[in-house]
């Protein structure tokens, strides 16, 4: 029998996957600044078709293939897209080796490839995947880490293109690209909400967050790429941490991290570990 599809969370969907569709439009217009915001748009719609479904019961399995081939185009194709015009622009400008532009095109389609692998991973373990962090790093946050730094070089670095800064946007492709199709655990939205709930410092950080952004407003590029690279980096210190503690306990075991379930014990034990 076939599946019902669900037409409100679905809709939802489709929009998101209209932004990103309209981000690249933008983008080889050479309107950078309607590109980001429309990626963000798809992933304000992103996070809103989830809660929409479960608000009205309507999850299904098309859902679930439809959200992730609008997260390739929103988030995998279009950041991709963008981040090539950026190096294209660069290397018009500078004098840059022949290899440029074919480098150009290699990190920027190798991002969208691992982010397409990043998503068809995640299909494979939906059932089962993590609710306190997530296997690699999630497109949506490769994806907003695209846009934040885009959005700082437009703020806050001159005009003049330089070999320096072609250099830092490829190899900032290249570590987004790893960090999806890696194995590190990345901490989720509902274990991070969870956490905050359970303490007064979760409405103090909140509160405080607030009224950072209030106070600097001005700056809230500089503001979206800090908390886009001080996620990469809490990741890959907690992963360090983990295997330095495994090191210490059981010299010469392998590094995983075992949290499928999202019991409570067992992130009871897992802090037990930790700390």
């Amino acid at each position: 029998m076939l599946k019902p599809v669900y037409v409100l969370p679905n809709l939802v969907t489709a929009g998101s996957l209209f932004s990103g569709l309209c981000s690249i439009i933008m983008s080889a217009q050479g309107n950078y600044a309607a590109a980001c915001l429309l990626i963000l748009l798809s992933a304000i719609l992103d996070a809103l078709d989830g809660l929409v479904a479960r608000l009205t019961n309507s999850a299904s399995p098309f859902g679930v293939q439809f959200d992730s081939l609008t997260d390739l185009i929103a988030f995998g194709v279009a950041p991709g897209f963008l981040m090539y015009t950026k190096l294209d622009a660069i290397n018009s400008m500078a004098d840059l080796p022949t290899w440029a532009p074919r480098m150009a095109i290699g990190v920027c389609a190798l991002y969208t490839i691992c982010g397409a692998i990043r998503l068809a991973r995640y299909n494979l373990q939906a059932d089962s995947e993590e609710k306190l962090h997530f296997t690699g790093m999630p497109i949506p946050a490769a994806a907003g880490t695209v846009v934040s730094t885009f959005m700082v070089i437009e703020q806050y670095i001159p005009s003049e293109a330089t070999r320096a800064l072609h250099r830092a946007l490829l190899v900032l492709m290249v570590v987004l690209s790893y960090l999806m199709v890696s194995t590190y655990p990345f901490p989720s939205l509902k274990g991070l909400k969870r956490r905050l709930d359970r303490s007064f410092n979760g409405l103090v950080t909140v509160v405080f967050f607030v009224c950072l952004v209030v106070a600097f407003k001005e700056h809230l590029a500089l503001i979206a790429f800090l908390l886009a690279h001080g996620y990469i980096v809490l990741a890959v210190l907690r992963v360090m941490r983990q295997k330095r503690a495994l090191r210490h306990y059981s010299p010469g075991a392998e590094f995983t991290f075992d949290d499928t379930d999202g019991d409570e014990d067992d992130e009871n034990d897992n802090e037990e570990i930790r700390s």
